[in-house]
């Protein structure tokens, strides 16, 4: 995240560097606040987008403000470790996966059915 600020009673404007928060990461953050805002987007330049948050209903109170940055921040910094979290298990997850259903004749057969 770049910048947060409030540029008005019922809008604040997101700055994110492309580099670091791709498009899926900030989709799953907008999400968990589509029930009381709206959202424009907009590219800056190749390396940077700005997000409207626009509030449906009534302004956005200064603590309000102080909650939304810091949950802003905290999601975009949560998805961006999955993501990288992602990206570094899975070449243990996909041996995993094929371990799991390899039909391999050195394992034993088990029956479910009571002898």
């Amino acid at each position: 995240m770049k910048s947060f600020t409030q540029v008005s009673d019922t809008q604040c404007e997101l700055v994110v560097d492309n580099s670091i928060f791709n498009e899926q990461i900030i989709l799953k953050m907008t999400y968990w606040f589509t029930e009381k805002y709206c959202f424009y987007w907009k590219s800056k330049s190749d390396n940077e987008q700005t997000i409207l948050f626009e509030k449906k209903q009534g302004n956005i109170c200064p603590q309000e403000y102080k909650l939304l940055k810091e949950k802003v921040n905290q999601l975009l910094i949560d998805y961006r470790n999955r993501e990288i979290i992602n990206q570094e298990t899975k070449n243990i997850r996909d041996i995993l996966y094929i371990k799991a259903f390899a039909n391999n004749d050195d394992y034993e057969d088990f029956s479910l059915n009571a002898e």
